[in-house]
């Protein structure tokens, strides 16, 4: 019986080749859209699940002041057994199994041995090894985690680092673990060498270095909890004992407590301070997600039209099968059979296309989804399951609705019922798809525009031919000098780096005032930086270039002044002059209340941060004689990029220096802000454009079937003189109603998700409502061309050969 049936349908499937093939082509894109966007989806939700004790993995936050941080300050940073003593108080806290801490550098270092000097970044350091390697899971390639755990001043490289130092060779080598490399200015002992660490990591290293003490006011601590016990309880364990951890911030007034968060969890749940990673966003998932599902669904509606309107030829066959005992559930099943069958045949196809596809799909959006079926087994499983699922879907509405019907209609000879342009079913699922091919159109257009929107938006600084420079403090001045006599650098500053993601706030007040802000950030520039950001400010401009003794002044935004005015009852032009304290709960040994500034002058406001964050109250303290941490900002001439680069590295080796010459753009950082919304417009983008394929392969095959079995209808007509325009306008007209229907249902849908989406940004583009409208139109305008043309063939046909056939 299954053979017979599987001949049958393989019979079906050439007898309507074109229908075939045009059904085929669908379900091969919507299987290929629906397995990409789900391993993005799983990608996303996989990040630090590889490790064993994932469920028991917490990182240990705080909040302070009215902002979460992601590092725990020390209670005394210089002082190295202080920093051990803080790890261990909090191994005696009830429910603490184990604790390790680290800090993280994305700063360039040498590393050597014996005659060969790379560059790496990504630097892990932790004085406590042991819990390091204990608690988290990283694959070893060579050497000894418990070596690594013992003593100090040793390392471990990731497997493309001790490649780059040691050549393809030297990973078996096992004699490099007798050997001393070098980084920076010290020597260490290389324990182990680990495979590199999972791109679905929130922690990014290339190189683990255990030391005594780590040089920084803080570190990342995390906990492993006790088995089957609620973090929570563990979390109010360690509220209720941090004068154990940290005796001086119990009574800090801007402190309010320490919180755990799920190591699984961070990536899509948490947002917090000083994240090592930007952290994923749920919504851009979700939008994928549905867009994807869209997607599908036209795939699926593509394939019941065109099937309905294939087995309508065959009622007839149908309605004999009944009479001779055939029950529904067995002609459902071979309608059902059908398309799980052609969906198996285009599974083959699609594979190939997402294996040829997938690392473009990497590259664009910066995942690490397997490249190949065999590095994960779970692939092929899921492949074949959605192949079948989506097959019996595809299958399932044209099974049901020839199924329903009476065996005396499926005999009826109505002419309306076999030229199928008056099923409502049929009418249902076009409207459907133009329904979701209109609503995603739009969201992807406004994407697109916002996108657009952060890319060509003044942030009020210039952002153009501005590079970061790095060096040691000490070379810093003869740096600068040397710089400042390249015809193509035409000034150098010192300063902080704008296009960066938020920091720590700062508290502040008026001296006759109770209330403290907490929402002001703290920017240093000196007089040549702020000519460089090219900053509108209210200071004399005379003053600014004086060759002179130049005066420490601080500037406030116009956002800062304006709520200073509001709150002083002034006009803001009047607010220059007024005293601030900042920091005002730190009290010196004098008694004199914070650090106070007089407001210098008012710059005007400039997006800092990225366009998700509203401009909030920025103090520029301007500084003269202004160091920061080897930083130089360089302004040049943006056609000569090439050129200045050069001469920067040849005047920065001429240093001898003990660090990597470090440079950034400006515009690369500001764009690095916004690269996962460029990245999911760009998915969307692609996306969309599937979705109008698929839509104009659906609209192609009905059209084609509506037209051959109106063949007699239309040589009538020319005979009885039609023109072939009123045949093609005959033909065109029902799908102005559709249009019209799928875009009063798709708008409102449309302009929520465009809104919720846009209500992400603190600066965005408004909605235009006429372009949902333009859009409508236009899918009518592709809509109109497309069936035009296959009904101006039709009309072309000799009339005579129209009545002969059958």
């Amino acid at each position: 019986m299954f053979q017979n049936n599987l001949k049958t349908i393989v019979r079906g499937y050439f007898r309507n080749g074109s229908f075939t093939i045009l059904n085929l082509l669908s379900l091969v894109i919507g299987l290929f859209v629906a397995n990409i966007a789900f391993d993005y989806i799983r990608y996303e939700f996989s990040f630090d699940k590889f490790h064993e004790n994932a469920d028991k993995l917490y990182r240990l936050a705080w909040n302070y002041r009215s902002q979460d941080y992601s590092i725990v300050m020390f209670e005394n940073g210089s002082d190295s057994s202080k920093q051990i003593t803080q790890i261990e108080a909090l191994k005696t806290i009830l429910g603490v199994e184990n604790a390790a801490q680290f800090i993280t550098s994305e700063a360039l270092e040498y590393i050597e041995h014996e005659n060969k000097r790379i560059q790496e970044k990504d630097f892990l350091t932790t004085n406590t090894p042991a819990a390091f390697v204990e608690m988290f899971t990283w694959k070893l390639r060579g050497g000894s985690f418990q070596d690594f755990g013992n003593g100090s001043n040793k390392a471990i490289l990731t497997a493309s680092t001790a490649e780059k130092l040691f050549g393809k060779n030297g990973l078996d080598d096992p004699s490099i673990f007798s050997k001393t490399i070098k980084i920076g200015n010290e020597n260490y002992a290389l324990s182990a060498i680990m495979d590199d660490v999972p791109a679905n990591s929130h922690i990014p290293f290339n190189v683990v270095l255990n030391k005594k003490k780590i040089d920084y006011w803080g570190s990342r601590i995390y906990v492993q909890v006790a088995e089957n016990l609620d973090y929570k309880a563990v979390q109010d364990n360690i509220n209720a004992s941090i004068s154990l951890i940290n005796s001086k911030i119990k009574s800090d007034p801007l402190y309010k407590s320490h919180f755990l968060q799920a190591i699984t969890d961070i990536h899509l749940k948490s947002n917090i301070l000083y994240e090592m990673k930007p952290p994923g966003k749920s919504m851009y998932i979700t939008l994928i997600g549905l867009f994807a599902v869209f997607i599908l669904f036209i795939t699926l509606f593509n394939y019941a039209n065109l099937s309905l309107a294939i087995q309508s030829k065959k009622s007839k066959t149908i309605g004999v099968r009944k009479v001779l005992g055939a029950q529904n559930l067995t002609i459902f099943m071979q309608l059902a059979l059908e398309g799980v069958l052609l969906s198996l045949i285009a599974l083959p196809i699609a594979a190939a296309l997402k294996s040829l596809l997938r690392p473009i799909f990497n590259n664009m959006m910066g995942t690490a989804i397997s490249k190949s079926l065999t590095d994960s087994p779970e692939d092929p499983l899921f492949l074949l399951a959605s192949a079948v699922l989506i097959g019996f879907m595809a299958g399932v509405t044209p099974a049901l609705y020839l199924c329903s019907k009476k065996i005396l209609h499926l005999f009826k000879e109505d002419i309306k019922q076999t030229q199928f342009q008056f099923f409502p079913i049929r009418k249902y699922l076009i409207v459907n798809q133009f329904v979701i091919l209109l609503g995603i159109t739009c969201v992807s257009y406004f994407i697109s525009k916002q996108i657009e929107f952060i890319e060509k938006k003044n942030l009020g600084f210039q952002k153009e031919g501005i590079v970061y420079a790095y060096s040691s403090i000490d070379k810093q001045d003869l740096f600068q000098e040397k710089l400042r006599q390249l015809p193509e650098i035409t000034s150098v500053g010192n300063g902080s780096m704008f296009g960066i993601n938020s920091f720590n706030k700062m508290t502040y007040k008026l001296p006759d005032k109770s209330e403290v802000f907490d929402d002001a950030q703290q920017l240093y520039l000196d007089y040549e930086a702020l000519k460089i950001y090219q900053l509108e400010t209210s200071l004399d401009k005379s003053k600014m270039d004086a060759n002179g003794e130049q005066p420490v002044i601080t500037l406030i935004n116009r956002t800062a002044a304006e709520k200073l005015a509001k709150v002083q009852g002034k006009p803001v032009d009047e607010i220059v002059g007024t005293t601030v304290i900042t920091e005002p709960e730190y009290i010196a040994e004098d008694g004199k209340v914070g650090i106070p500034f007089t407001v210098a002058g008012i710059f005007e406001d400039i997006n800092l941060f990225s366009l998700h964050e509203k401009i909030e109250p920025y103090f520029i303290t301007i500084s003269p004689k202004l160091r920061m941490d080897g930083r130089s900002i360089i302004a040049y001439n943006p056609a000569q990029t090439e050129q200045v680069l050069a001469k920067i590295s040849s005047i920065y080796s001429e240093l001898n220096e003990s660090v990597p010459l470090e440079l950034s753009f400006l515009n690369d950082n500001i764009a690095a802000l916004h690269k996962q919304d460029s990245q999911t417009a760009d998915l969307l983008f692609y996306f969309n454009l599937v979705a109008v394929l698929l839509a104009a392969i659906g609209i192609i095959g009905i059209t084609l079937f509506m037209v051959v079995a109106r063949k007699k209808e239309i040589g009538i007509r020319k005979i009885l003189g039609a023109s072939p325009f009123a045949i093609i306008k005959t033909t065109i007209n029902e799908y102005v109603y559709f249009i019209g229907i799928a875009l009063l249902i798709s708008y409102p849908l449309a302009y929520y998700s465009i809104n919720k989406w846009l209500s992400n940004f603190a600066y965005h583009i408004d909605i235009q409502h006429f372009v949902m409208v333009s859009i409508g139109l236009a899918a009518f305008l592709v809509t109109a061309i497309l069936v035009g043309i296959i009904a101006f063939r039709a009309a072309q046909a000799n009339p005579v050969e129209s009545l002969r056939s059958e």
